[in-house]
């Protein structure tokens, strides 16, 4: 062998050399993919903050300019428009033009907007987290619903299913109100609503936030894949029980609630039970495919680690963890509880 092949034979990986550096490389993948997970979703909340905090300004300037919370619904006694307050805003979040398309004179939902798609296909960018994998919108054409990982706060609001007296787990945290804690705040009297907003024509002002505004939810994050449960394969496009209705930012009531018209922090931060894949055990008296799982459906929820993000009535936006006591949770929803905290 000449003196060339044997110094390129002894500058040659061995096998066992090979598999060494392959193992580091492996070790060092590994240790670094979460680091990489972890900026990738601190970027992904950072944008979902972002879009609450342009919710959170948007709601005031409509209330700035009208002197009143947006109205929620107008669907109590088959009075149109039935839209949430997400279309009543649309003006003050650079979404004017969609605005001036929609004819408040009817209900509008299934109408083509400016000659495009239907108001309820229509899908801001601003209206979903980036954290969240569920389809932006389900269907396509007439049949198309924009969904939302944004909904307005009913504060402790009741939000039973459609049975009476089954499956209401949070009964117990319910606001009391006077003249009773109706069922979604479907009514214009606000004695009987907890929250900014409610499932009824309800006026609300800024006076009315006695406990503050910085003490006080706007909106939250919510979860539309984890509505109306109809089955044990879960939540979600597919099943028996889901209606896309009910992940929409648009549709208040009429046929069905949406979550991006309200949740209520009478069910726990971040519930999951309805949820895809959920392996939690469910509640013997509920039954998912007939609605009856909503006081779990109708709670604010996320895919962050740990908790939530919520933006106050003051324009603030926080990170709320899922282990807050459910007691505070519950006060910070209502608008008029009487309890204020200086660190939640």
């Amino acid at each position: 062998m000449s003196r060339l092949s044997r110094r390129l034979a002894h500058s040659a990986f061995t096998l066992v050399e090979l598999l060494v550096v392959i193992a580091i490389i492996g070790v060092l993948v590994a240790l670094l993919l979460p680091a990489v997970q972890s900026a990738r979703e601190a970027a992904r909340r950072m944008q979902c903050g972002n879009n609450l905090k342009q919710y959170g300004l948007g709601v005031a300037n409509y209330e700035d300019t009208n002197k009143v919370y947006p109205i929620n619904a107008t669907g109590v006694g088959g009075v149109k428009p039935i839209v949430t307050f997400q279309v009543r805003i649309l003006p003050y979040m650079e979404q004017q033009t969609v605005y001036n398309g929609i004819d408040f004179t009817v209900d509008p939902r299934r109408l083509p907007i400016n000659g495009g798609p239907i108001l309820w296909a229509i899908s801001p960018t601003y209206t979903h987290c980036p954290s969240d994998p569920f389809p932006k919108v389900i269907g396509s054409g007439t049949a198309a619903r924009a969904q939302t990982n944004y909904g307005g706060s009913l504060g402790s609001q009741n939000v039973d299913g459609l049975t009476a007296g089954k499956c209401q787990p949070f009964k117990a945290f319910e606001q009391p109100l006077d003249g009773g804690n109706i069922r979604m705040g479907t009514t214009g009297d606000k004695r009987r609503v907890s929250g900014i907003f409610a499932f009824g024509p309800v006026v609300i002002r800024i006076a009315d936030v006695t406990d503050g505004t910085s003490n006080t939810l706007l909106m939250g994050e919510v979860l539309p894949g984890c509505q109306w449960d109809g089955s044990a394969g879960g939540a979600g496009p597919g099943t028996s029980g889901y209606d896309p209705q009910s992940g929409t930012w648009i549709n208040p009531w009429g046929n069905l609630f949406s979550i991006g018209g309200g949740a209520s922090t009478i069910t726990p931060l971040n519930e999951m039970t309805t949820c895809p894949r959920s392996s939690k055990i469910r509640d013997p008296a509920c039954n998912p495919a007939t609605g009856d799982t909503q006081q779990y459906a109708y709670g604010f929820k996320s895919l962050h680690p740990s908790g939530a993000q919520f933006v106050l009535a003051d324009g603030s936006v926080r990170f709320m963890t899922q282990s807050i006591n459910h007691q505070m949770f519950q006060y910070l929803g209502g608008r008029d509880e009487g309890q204020l905290f200086t660190d939640f």
